[in-house]
């Protein structure tokens, strides 16, 4: 049985999403936008396209647009290119690359936020970390259209879990009331994901809130 919205929001009463402190003026001219979409925005194809989103990006990748200006796309460190192939059950590399860089990711729980902060892997740049009120963004955007995670699907490191065409489930087929009884019910859900880009108008009609943290 999936577990209803309003069970959710109250599990999850906020949803994070981590960010460039200096991105806070392009989050709010262009929305939150996923890898994919800020490549269309920037107007880039072919071979270079291929390279940003179909592979696993080791560092910060500079991009820009004439009219657009300048962005950062986000390093995929913590997912070993070697040790993602192995894990992968019924997808190519490429197409789980294409795959995570089409959603615009947040993270259920301050605790992973806290995680995710206190990595060496992203320390010394200042981060802004938005969180949405749940019930506001499920008003706002079309609860049918999110996709969830058990896992941290963007990290293969130490011991990777499994993950393919699968790992990612619409929110009412998502196993919520399975997986809570392993991971305790913070640790149902891994990831929150909506497809493509939250836009600035939307962003407005969301009750959220924004912090800065010290790199």
């Amino acid at each position: 049985m999936p577990i209803s919205r309003t069970e959710f929001e109250n599990v999850y009463p906020n949803l994070f999403h981590i960010s460039l402190a200096r991105d806070v003026e392009q989050i709010l001219r262009f929305g939150l936008l996923s890898t994919a979409a800020l490549l269309d925005l920037c107007e880039i194809e072919g071979d270079e396209r291929l390279r940003i989103e179909g592979r696993q990006r080791p560092k910060v990748v500079p991009i820009r647009h004439p009219v657009h200006g300048e962005f950062l796309i986000n390093d995929q460190a913590p997912m070993n290119a070697v040790a993602l192939s192995k894990c992968l059950t019924d997808l190519t590399t490429q197409q789980w690359c294409e795959s995570l860089n089409r959603r615009v990711f947040l993270w259920p729980t301050r605790e992973r936020v806290a995680r995710h902060i206190g990595a060496k892997l992203v320390a010394g740049a200042r981060r802004i970390v938005l969180a949405f009120d749940t019930r506001s963004i499920f008003v706002t955007l079309d609860v049918d259209r999110f996709e969830l995670s058990p896992i941290n699907s963007g990290n293969t490191m130490r011991k990777a879990a499994p993950r393919g065409s699968g790992t990612f489930r619409n929110f009412r087929d998502y196993p919520f009331h399975e997986r809570r009884k392993t991971k305790g019910l913070k640790g149902a859900v891994a990831e929150v994901t909506y497809p493509y880009a939250i836009t600035p108008t939307q962003l407005e009609s969301i009750q959220l809130s924004a912090e800065i943290l010290p790199g």
